[in-house]
């Protein structure tokens, strides 16, 4: 373990966080992660996202961040960085979800015509794009055939979809399992699409062979020993990280429009 009094010798890393949910949420996350991080590289690991996707992105592909947590759709939009780990054995697929209390029980074209559904964003991998694609797949064409809204963040669509201000939402299992029971218990899933890959971690090009097996390390290594296996438990992932390549996300589509097809990932 290197000494606390090291760690403010080298240029500290920046860890960005596609903003999956509201900033608070993500911190209390992801946080720890980037202390336990910090200590085995010797230097500090800065927690950081950013408002929404559109500025996360400009700030990934101006090198901000030096490691990034992102979905794999945007993995493959992103310039100088590379994939190196991947969370395992945690289905990367699409929820769509209603309130409890709906009476949507069918998905077809004219029990969803002119329904509303909110997304996080037209870039969210599992929770817009795959959910548009599995609706084609049915013969909704969602921004045809129905009312979609863009609410930034999962929770902000969890939340209105558990509040009965909108009647749909997609949003993604590892999201959804991080509300509090209060809000889970008012929302009923009404599908899930197939999985795709797992999501990433990435690393800036530029940094060194050293310091990436370094963060390889730590994170393969989280549920080794007890104080990793909480940080994974608090993270809600329970199976810890995986070894990944780009390799691993080269049947992602760079540019996918569901509304003209509806592709799936393959593995």
């Amino acid at each position: 373990m290197v000494p606390a009094s090291a760690l403010g010798a080298l240029r500290p890393l920046r860890f960005g966080v596609l903003p999956l949910q509201n900033p608070v949420s993500l911190a209390h996350l992801f946080i720890p992660l980037c202390e336990r991080l910090a200590k085995a590289l010797g230097r500090p690991v800065i927690f950081a996202t950013a408002p929404d996707f559109t500025r996360f992105m400009t700030r990934a592909n101006d090198h901000r961040y030096d490691i990034i947590f992102l979905n794999p759709y945007l993995y493959r939009q992103v310039h100088g960085y590379r994939a190196v780990a991947r969370i395992k054995g945690l289905p990367f697929r699409g929820l769509l979800i209603t309130h409890r209390g709906s009476r949507i029980r069918s998905l077809s074209p004219s029990e969803l015509a002119g329904r509303t559904i909110a997304f996080p964003d037209r870039r969210a991998f599992a929770a817009t794009l795959m959910v548009k694609g599995y609706l084609r797949a049915r013969g909704v064409i969602v921004d045809r055939d129905m009312r979609p809204i863009y609410l930034r963040n999962q929770d902000s669509v969890i939340l209105a979809v558990a509040r009965g201000l909108v009647d749909l939402g997609g949003t993604w299992p590892w999201s959804l399992a991080q509300e509090p029971l209060s809000i889970r218990s008012q929302i009923r899933i009404l599908a899930r699409t197939k999985a795709g890959p797992e999501m990433p971690i990435a690393v800036r090009d530029s940094l060194s062979g050293a310091t990436v097996k370094a963060i390889v390390g730590a994170l393969v290594g989280l549920n080794h020993d007890p104080e990793g296996v909480k940080i994974l438990q608090h993270m809600g992932i329970l199976k810890g990280f995986a070894v990944a390549s780009p390799r691993d996300y080269a049947n992602v589509p760079r540019l996918w429009n569901p509304c003209a097809a509806s592709p799936r990932p393959r593995r």
